[in-house]
């Protein structure tokens, strides 16, 4: 008789493509974000940080007029999000636009910076290029869903839902060593103390 032949079969693990964790710096000019950047203000380490800018300039990656939506990444592609004083540029409607898309492009819990004038600064109305309304701690809430949802504003055109955390840079310094209820008193009670708000949020 002829003996059996037997064929062992081996199988291979598939290997598996790392994600790469892409940030983005939006209206970036020629201040790009860098990794370490993201690394101590997000806590996040990117593969790569891409530049949106509507001019190309070095540090721009993608030519894009940020007033234009949707932006050129897919939905949920990225890890995290900065912009250093743009979104002050945006009227009431394309504020609303923006935070959408940025959710739309965010993955759950992708992160998201932003730094911008106070309202309560002079440096919230004196470029002629900023629109109208300055931005405030309140202005978050609207893109919270369970505050809009409790305020009965579902009617609003607004599809984002972040948490968020708030801080200040100060403009008037001799604040910053004063005590927590005495700054609370003085953001609260006097202008041009706070010069630019600085917000993370957090994609739900």
């Amino acid at each position: 008789k002829m003996a059996k032949k037997t064929v062992t079969k081996t199988t291979t693990a598939k290997k598996t493509k790392k994600e790469e964790i892409i940030a983005v710096d939006l209206g970036c000019g020629q201040n790009k974000a860098t990794i370490e950047f993201f690394e101590e203000s997000l806590k996040i380490t990117p593969d790569k940080v891409i530049g949106l800018d509507i001019v190309k300039c070095e540090g721009v990656d993608k030519v894009h007029d940020l007033t234009k939506f949707p932006y050129p990444f897919k939905d949920a592609s990225v890890d995290a999000i900065f912009s250093s004083h743009f979104i002050e540029h945006l009227d009431g409607t394309e504020r609303i636009q923006f935070f959408n898309e940025c959710y739309r492009i965010l993955k759950p819990g992708g992160k998201m910076r932003h730094l911008h004038p106070y309202y309560k600064s002079v440096r919230a109305v004196q470029d002629p290029t900023h629109k109208w309304p300055p931005i405030s701690e309140n202005s978050y809430l609207y893109w919270d869903k369970k505050w809009r949802e409790m305020n009965k504003l579902d009617h609003y055109p607004i599809k984002c839902d972040f948490e968020f955390n708030i801080y200040y840079l100060w403009q008037d310094p001799t604040v910053a060593n004063k005590n927590e209820e005495t700054r609370t008193f003085f953001i609260d009670k006097y202008w041009n103390v706070v010069a630019d708000m600085v917000v993370d949020l957090i994609k739900r």
